[in-house]
């Protein structure tokens, strides 16, 4: 389903998420760790065009607020990538408010 998945149930620092997306993504090197830059390399690249965010839970307790801004990041850069008629779809693993759950098979 997914062009990759990446696991992120050990990140419990914003810096550690922020870091291990980027090695995980392949960003270029001037990437910052930062949420402005996670959006700039989302919205540049053309692929992967679906990823899956796996074991949030455990950020999303720990660092409430930040996962509120992961969460409009990844949505920004999703509307971003759609409107450039390259789409990006990415899957979370846990639920967050104003996110729809995954239908039931």
């Amino acid at each position: 389903m997914a062009d990759i998945t990446v696991d992120v149930k050990k990140c419990q620092k914003t810096t550690d998420l922020l870091h291990h997306l980027g090695e995980a993504l392949n960003f270029p090197d001037w990437y910052g760790a930062n949420f402005d830059a996670l959006f700039d390399c989302l919205c540049e690249a053309s692929e992967p065009s679906c990823i899956l965010l796996s074991g949030l839970a455990n950020f999303a307790t720990r660092q409430p607020q930040d996962f509120a801004i992961l969460l409009e990041v990844l949505h920004a850069a999703c509307a971003a990538r759609a409107e450039a008629e390259a789409p990006l779809t990415i899957l979370i693993d846990t639920p967050a408010a104003n996110v729809a759950p995954w239908p039931d098979a």
